[in-house]
């Protein structure tokens, strides 16, 4: 009878210690790679969710954020990270399209608008500050980008949604 009962234990440690070797195995080969893939998918979205945020935020505000309107390459170095997370190469050209000719804009060399007005235009308007042709081609230019930066916005999001 002791006999027995000591085989019974014996066999009971053995089948405890080939269950935690035999889990070990199972978690090791198949448990780890599953959430190490769910893992790296998680940081990945923060990352983006990060990235185009703030990339999205600069846009819609033209550049006065973090005041990078005037500097292209600022403004790209701000773009850089949401850039290298994003795999649609037209998006990404619209990004840069969109830095560069916010900078026309802001520095006076924007092709975007032509009036046939003269270059000496001006008008006084009702709280008495006068606006000059160049006023009234950055106005018009800068509501297209805010509807540019608008749309970027929107495919950022949709990008996001599908990763």
């Amino acid at each position: 009878m002791k006999r027995n009962i000591s085989t019974f234990i014996v066999a009971i440690i053995g089948s405890a210690a080939f269950g935690a070797v035999a889990g070990k195995l199972l978690e090791a080969f198949v448990l780890a790679p599953i959430i190490d893939r769910y893992e790296r998918k998680k940081w990945l979205r923060q990352t983006k969710i990060e990235a185009f945020s703030i990339l999205a935020e600069e846009m819609l505000s033209l550049g006065a954020k973090r005041m990078v309107s005037d500097d292209p390459w600022r403004f790209r170095g701000l773009a850089a990270k949401a850039i290298l997370l994003l795999e649609d190469n037209k998006l990404i050209q619209e990004i840069n399209d969109f830095i560069d000719e916010l900078y026309k804009i802001n520095t006076g060399i924007s092709e975007m608008v032509t009036a046939n007005l003269p270059d000496d235009f001006s008008v006084r308007i009702p709280n008495g500050k006068m606006i000059t042709k160049k006023d009234i081609e950055k106005g018009v230019a800068l509501s297209t980008m805010e509807k540019n930066a608008l749309e970027i916005a929107k495919k950022l999001g949709e990008n996001l949604r599908n990763a």
